[in-house]
């Protein structure tokens, strides 16, 4: 199971790393638990909070020439901290 993902989750919504740190890191661990066939032994739940919080960070431009649609790093906690806000509620 990607307990460790959720764990790296954890700590960005707890603020122990920045969103420049965690998006990167996330991203590789990501396709590095995918690549292993990993991410399949997940449950149907943790396995969308994965892949959600997967495409928000590739979402994510720490930039200020964003485009409209990426986000900044108030934005992608803000995200990621909805997506885990309904993934406790399931």
């Amino acid at each position: 199971m990607s307990q460790s993902l959720k764990k790296h989750i954890d700590r960005f919504i707890s603020r122990d790393i920045t969103a420049d740190n965690f998006a990167d890191s996330y991203m590789m661990k990501w396709k590095a638990e995918r690549d292993s066939n990993l991410l399949v032994q997940d449950d149907e739940n943790l396995s969308e909070l994965l892949s959600s919080v997967f495409c928000l960070s590739d979402m994510y431009n720490p930039d200020d020439d964003r485009e409209e649609y990426e986000f900044s790093d108030e934005q992608l906690w803000d995200e990621i901290s909805k997506l885990m806000a309904n993934y406790t509620k399931k």
